[in-house]
């Protein structure tokens, strides 16, 4: 994208707690889902979800292709289906009885055009499994279980469950052989097989719970950070490939978000720089950084 940073998104919305920013596939069009600051000026809780359609003019890297207003909730995380038909949201939710209520629409029209509701309350993590088949979202709940449901999108019966406290950031690989997401209240990553969905192990050495997990195209790799530290992990054998701490980089202040590109040749970093560092711009037009590293060459160091 080339019409700026975060603070160009932000400027566009109507709320300015920006919670998700989801990319198609195909990469047409990309989503974002804000929330109202209630909590601290008096607004009542409500969201706001913008789709964007990517463009090639000059000048300009995309434009608002459609909105909603979503009122009495707040959402954690959006969805684009594999095939770039559908974009989903939660639109309601009630706490007792638990009832949550995911909604489809069709990207050409906006019109509504599917809704699972569930005995569930507060959907953490929402995502489509590659074959587009199935909706995978993650739940926490205060009465019923907290569970991970697949969705059959064809019936609407649910085709599985785990068993698993609320997660953030649920991803499969592009094959689909495997499954990651970091826990919402935990200081780890969990990974499973995609194919019998058997839990395969715990990441752990974070210092707090994940503020943004990602797992590599291939699915060998899966990357977590907490605003103090960054792992890498090899995802079949557990072991950390890169470990840094903000308080060791003179050029990080804290660790923001992090993913891998498409073809999973390079990893990319946000975070917050000091205002001393070489990096800030004068005047200073704020300390949000993003970094883009050669990961083969950080495996290459590794296995060397």
């Amino acid at each position: 994208m080339n019409d700026g940073s975060s603070y160009t998104v932000i400027k566009r919305e109507p709320y300015w707690n920006i919670v998700d920013i989801e990319f198609s596939e195909i990469g047409n069009y990309y989503l974002v889902g804000s929330n109202s600051n209630s909590l601290y000026d008096g607004e009542i809780e409500a969201s706001h979800l913008t789709l964007y359609n990517m463009t090639h003019s000059r000048g300009v890297a995309s434009r608002v292709f459609r909105t909603h207003q979503i009122n009495g909730i707040f959402i954690e995380d959006t969805a684009i289906s594999p095939d770039e038909n559908t974009y989903v949201a939660c639109t309601e939710m009630t706490a007792n009885p638990e009832s949550c209520t995911i909604t489809f629409w069709d990207i050409k029209t906006g019109e509504v055009v599917n809704s699972i509701t569930s005995d569930n309350y507060k959907a953490t993590s929402i995502t489509f499994t590659p074959d587009g088949k199935y909706l995978v979202a993650s739940f926490d709940n205060d009465i019923n279980p907290d569970r991970i449901v697949f969705f059959d999108l064809e019936s609407g019966d649910i085709f599985r469950t785990i068993e698993e406290r609320p997660v953030a950031d649920l991803q499969f690989s592009d094959d689909g052989k495997i499954l990651a997401a970091g826990s919402v209240y935990r200081s780890e990553v969990i990974v499973w097989d995609g194919t019998t969905y058997e839990e395969m192990r715990r990441l752990k050495g974070l210092d707090l719970s994940p503020d943004s997990t990602a797992l590599s195209p291939d699915g060998r790799y899966v990357m977590a950070m907490d605003f103090r530290r960054l792992i890498v992990w090899d995802t079949d054998s557990g072991r950390k490939i890169v470990s840094s701490r903000s308080l060791k980089l003179d050029f990080v202040d804290a660790f923001k978000s992090g993913t891998f590109s498409d073809d999973g040749k390079y990893i990319v970093i946000a975070l917050d720089a000091p205002w001393e560092s070489e990096y800030i711009t004068d005047p200073p037009t704020g300390s949000g950084m993003v970094f883009i590293y050669d990961f083969k060459e950080i495996l290459d160091a590794y296995q060397a």
